[in-house]
């Protein structure tokens, strides 16, 4: 694990606590109680995006780079459900030693703030633009997915300069690359689930999003 200050891992501790606090006073649980086939789906959501932590940069001296799928989570389950879910994902990521600077930085940089940023995006979206199918597909899941990986990157990059590492130039480089590469697994994901299992998707409302004009 890379060498942090303790302040900050404190810091960011207080931070995790808080964020998944305040997202834990409104999770709609309503949403799994009695219902079997929600909670698999979740339960299946959270191991996809635990194996997706497996295909990192582990071997490169601090750098941490990864696909995060915080917009998919975000989409299909509302943000605070998605911020629990990432929690954990880098809880084990900090257990198998792929976390970036520990569990709670990593919360920070791949789940709370890709997760506020995609929210954002999707609300805006959803205010600003016409209601169909495409643009749910390759405004909200796309476009969103590559606004949460470079929010994702350009955190980590600032910590990073912030603690005086030469990872930053990777960061950097990088972000563009990976921002096509979360755009397409967001968007392909979202598509077939929007196409095949919409009632999965707790942002995608049928009347809107497939109502005849």
């Amino acid at each position: 694990m890379d060498a942090v200050p303790p302040a900050l891992q404190y810091v960011a501790v207080a931070l995790m606590v808080a964020t998944l606090a305040l997202a834990a006073r409104t999770l709609p649980w309503h949403k799994l109680r009695g219902d079997a086939e929600a909670q698999r789906v979740l339960g299946v959501a959270l191991v996809m995006l635990a194996l997706l932590r497996l295909f990192n940069t582990r071997a490169l001296d601090d750098v941490r780079l990864n696909f995060v799928g915080a917009m998919v989570a975000t989409l299909m389950f509302g943000p605070q459900f998605a911020l629990w879910v990432l929690a954990v994902v880098s809880l084990l990521a900090g257990v198998s030693g792929a976390a970036w600077l520990g569990p709670a930085p990593d919360f920070l940089a791949t789940a709370a703030l890709p997760v506020l940023a995609g929210h954002a995006f999707s609300r805006f979206a959803e205010r600003r633009l016409p209601p169909n199918l495409f643009v749910y597909v390759l405004v909200q899941a796309f476009l969103g997915g590559a606004l949460t990986i470079a929010v994702c990157n350009l955190a980590k990059a600032a910590v990073m300069a912030w603690l005086g590492s030469r990872a930053v130039p990777a960061y950097l480089l990088a972000t563009p690359l990976m921002m096509f590469g979360e755009a397409f697994l967001s968007g392909g994901a979202m598509a077939l689930v929007v196409v095949y299992r919409p009632q999965w998707c707790s942002s995608f409302d049928d009347a809107r999003y497939l109502r005849p004009r």
